[in-house]
């Protein structure tokens, strides 16, 4: 059986500094975060995306990923990884678009 998504996404998250309810400061933290069930296609053939400065862009690959999937900031470091850990193609979201039936992103 065709899994839809059978690889998943994660994002490195950078929490910085802040105080807690007592006013003391507390260090941030950082880390690869599960965002959510994915897939990955390459871009074999160098086709472009349009960036939202209007550049031409040549991604080295789009993610799809199910609607319910929350907004992905550009410029955040991604991975895709195989249900083993391996990591199948990693780079920084140059853009993200929700459309009619999934959501994409291009690294």
């Amino acid at each position: 059986m065709v899994t839809q998504y059978p690889y998943q996404l994660f994002i490195f998250q950078t929490n910085g500094d802040h105080q807690d309810a007592n006013g003391d400061w507390q260090n941030g933290s950082s880390g690869w975060v599960l965002w959510s069930k994915c897939r990955d296609e390459s871009n074999t053939k160098a086709a472009q995306i349009k960036l939202t400065d209007e550049t031409a862009y040549i991604y080295e690959s789009m993610v799809q990923l199910p609607k319910s999937c929350q907004k992905v900031d550009v410029d955040l470091l991604a991975e895709v990884r195989d249900l083993e850990g391996n990591v199948r193609v990693k780079g920084t979201v140059r853009r993200w678009s929700r459309d009619q039936l999934h959501v994409r992103l291009w690294l």
